[in-house]
């Protein structure tokens, strides 16, 4: 389990109580924020870990996509939860916006030192097949 899964863990859980605390709309907000945020930005992560593994000099155009997925999912969900009345009914976007903005962050920084991580491996795991 890498630390990008334990934060991920553990934002749930401080997403949850969040949640709870607020309910209604507003609690219902922070839930779809961190589910839809730390599903995007976990993936991406994993993505950048792969291509930082297999063909690490295009791990960056690996993290500016990655980069593009999240703002087109935020905006996605934001449209909805605003502009579609049965969203909007259940979901506060403003909630939505803020715990998808907080947990992409997290997520994205912790995601950027396995990655780190991953590419110091591959530098090595390529040094001992050269030699």
């Amino acid at each position: 389990m890498t630390r990008t899964h334990m934060v991920i863990l553990a934002a749930l859980a401080v997403s949850g109580l969040v949640a709870w605390g607020l309910g209604g709309t507003l609690g219902l907000g922070v839930l779809a924020g961190f589910l839809c945020g730390a599903s995007v930005a976990g993936l991406g992560v994993a993505w950048q870990q792969h291509v930082a593994r297999t063909r690490p000099e295009r791990v960056f155009g690996a993290h500016v996509m990655a980069f593009l997925f999240k703002l087109v999912a935020v905006l996605c969900g934001a449209l909805v939860f605003r502009f579609v009345d049965q969203a909007a009914a259940r979901v506060d976007w403003r909630s939505f916006l803020v715990a998808f903005a907080v947990v992409v962050f997290v997520v994205m920084v912790v995601g950027a030192l396995d990655t780190t991580r991953a590419l110091r491996e591959s530098a090595l795991g390529r040094e001992r097949r050269a030699s």
